[in-house]
């Protein structure tokens, strides 16, 4: 069966969605691909259709001056019946208001630390959606001028899956640079080390792209464990490419968990700021 439930909200310029619980099915086990449930966001900015274990996840839809649209929020459920359920909370945002989120930013985190977590990674047991592009930014706080991110701990997976952008069969280690180029997450001079554009390891320079299964931005094989990443590049913002294949592609990628990421800002320094 199919059901579909479309709700309208009339804005003056940003919404914040809050999904309080949102449990659609997941997403087909080959590509990864929503193609049964669904819930969609149109009528803003563009945002990645997306389903499976969302709770606690938040969006904000900036329509833009001018604009007299509505937001048009899409649930569709079709499929094996089990027990679906969503409650989403709008705010309204007036465009002056210091809560508004920054220029292209779907989600938009504020204080000196916090968590991040990618589309259905739910304690790292969905599956990583794809088609998608968006960005996930940090408000930079008061006399600190650097961010460092860390992947989360992951009790579930043996080896630790809290980080698994790329690859599945066999399993890679930190893939960066050029060297990702279907799924990756894009972190502005990305290094592992406090110094703002040099690293340890290969490349001695920062990087932006990082993807594979553990989290460092220079190559590392499997068997290494992640290590916290810094950027001292601002505004504090990562941006996150899917693309459409999963199983499909070549090589084959396999049961990508997507991302968990823990950040703490970091203060200012003669070196850094």
């Amino acid at each position: 069966y199919q059901t579909t439930l479309i709700f309208f909200i009339n804005i003056l310029n940003c919404i914040r969605l809050d999904m309080d619980k949102m449990e659609l099915s997941q997403p087909e086990t080959t590509d990864n691909q929503c193609q049964g449930d669904q819930f969609i966001v149109s009528g803003g900015s563009p945002v990645p259709a997306i389903c499976g274990i969302n709770s606690g996840i938040h969006m904000y839809i900036d329509m833009g001056l001018n604009n007299n649209s509505p937001v048009v929020l899409t649930a569709v459920s079709s499929g094996a019946s089990f027990a679906r359920s969503f409650s989403v909370k709008v705010t309204q945002i007036e465009c002056d208001s210091l809560s508004k989120a920054a220029d292209g930013c779907l989600q938009y985190f504020t204080g000196v630390n916090g968590q991040m977590f990618s589309f259905n990674y739910n304690d790292a047991t969905g599956l990583q959606l794809s088609n998608t592009d968006y960005t996930m930014c940090v408000r930079m706080e008061r006399n600190f001028c650097g961010i460092q991110y860390t992947a989360c701990p992951d009790a579930t997976n043996t080896p630790a899956q809290s980080f698994s952008v790329t690859g599945g069969s066999p399993t890679l280690g930190s893939v960066v640079g050029t060297e990702c180029s279907t799924d990756w997450l894009t972190i502005p001079c990305a290094t592992n080390t406090n110094d703002p554009t040099t690293q340890s390891g290969t490349p001695v320079v920062c990087v932006d792209r990082l993807c594979g299964q553990v989290f460092n931005s220079a190559t590392t094989p499997n068997t290494s464990p992640s290590v916290p990443v810094y950027s001292y590049s601002k505004p504090f913002n990562i941006y996150v490419h899917t693309d459409s294949l999963e199983g499909s592609s070549s090589p084959a990628e396999s049961s990508n968990r997507g991302f968990c990421l823990n950040f703490v800002q970091q203060p200012c320094t003669s070196t850094t700021g």
